[in-house]
């Protein structure tokens, strides 16, 4: 950050909009890996108006598909899907191969947060196609992570443990810490689907480990979720309290609705096990009203265009 940040203003003093405007965004890159992510908006709009002004070519799309990232962390679907959808429509001189990859990875998110398995798991799988072509080891492997994850809730896990497998050794080689605490995580919440808790929770706690060691906010409030889950299927209430009060405060930190959705259905279901049903009924309304909030959002018609398209 404090690199993008002479960057800048190296940029400026030799009127370079378009490194201007990659500065920014990296700079905003690390204010979201920070959980800093209304900042980061901020940041890429700056971005963003620059382009309004000027040519910045490719960083355009750069900049719009981590805008995408940035609102959809923030619960904000339809603008997220907004950011994609325009990533996907851009000239090829506005935006990298790997950015329109990314923005079809991230469409495929929103689809499966809305629980459109079948439309995630086709925007997941012509991100790989994309990706295979141009010959990226990072986008492969996030195209396959995310297949992963569309074919686990699919209830298609062994073929989810596969793909898995095959990911975790490109992941290792590329030393991409995210995707293999992804990966564990995803590991972690295979074996809790299938009743085998122990198992769960060392696979969670060797993501948990990856993700504090390299400062991923959003992953660690994820599995922190994921091991209280286990924690509460395991009636270890007492951990289980702890692990949620640790993954709410990094969650609102954050300003992440998904996350915070969540957490309340989690913590309904403690307080119903603590036999408190008051609070129980209190944090299920608040997870109601969330996910309402969440699923009125992404009627962006160019999102249902591009479907019809990708299923064609």
């Amino acid at each position: 950050m404090a690199l993008a940040t002479q960057a800048r203003k190296l940029a400026q003093s030799q009127d370079d909009a378009q490194s201007e405007s990659q500065a920014l965004t990296v700079f905003a890159h690390g204010l979201f890996m920070f959980g800093r992510s209304l900042e980061a908006q901020d940041t890429l709009l700056e971005a963003l108006v620059l382009g309004e002004k000027r040519d910045i070519g490719a960083a355009r799309g750069e900049a719009l598909q981590l805008a995408g990232r940035v609102a959809y962390t923030l619960g904000d679907y339809d603008r997220a899907a907004d950011c994609w959808c325009a990533c996907i429509e851009l000239e090829d001189s506005q935006i990298n191969a790997a950015e329109r990859i990314q923005a079809h990875i991230g469409l495929g998110q929103l689809r499966y947060a809305h629980q459109h398995l079948e439309l995630a798991l086709a925007h997941h799988q012509r991100a790989a196609q994309l990706a295979e072509n141009c010959d990226n080891v990072y986008l492969t492997c996030t195209s396959f992570i995310n297949i992963a994850a569309d074919l686990v809730q699919l209830g298609r896990a062994d073929e989810a443990i596969a793909i898995l497998k095959k990911t975790l050794p490109l992941v290792r080689e590329d030393q991409n810490y995210q995707f293999e605490a992804e990966i564990f995580g995803m590991f972690g919440l295979i074996r809790m689907q299938a009743g085998e808790y122990e198992a769960a929770r060392m696979s969670l706690m060797v993501a948990l480990k990856i993700n504090r060691l390299h400062i991923n906010t959003w992953g660690e409030a994820s599995v922190l979720l994921r091991l209280g889950r286990c924690s509460l299927e395991s009636d270890e209430l007492d951990m289980a309290v702890e692990q949620f009060a640790r993954a709410q405060m990094l969650a609102e930190s954050m300003s992440s609705l998904p996350l915070l959705s969540e957490l309340e259905q989690s913590l309904a279901e403690l307080h119903l096990r603590s036999g408190d049903a008051e609070a129980a009924a209190q944090h299920q309304a608040r997870h109601e009203s969330l996910r309402q909030k969440l699923f009125m959002q992404t009627h962006c018609p160019r999102f249902a265009n591009l479907e019809l398209r990708l299923l064609e």
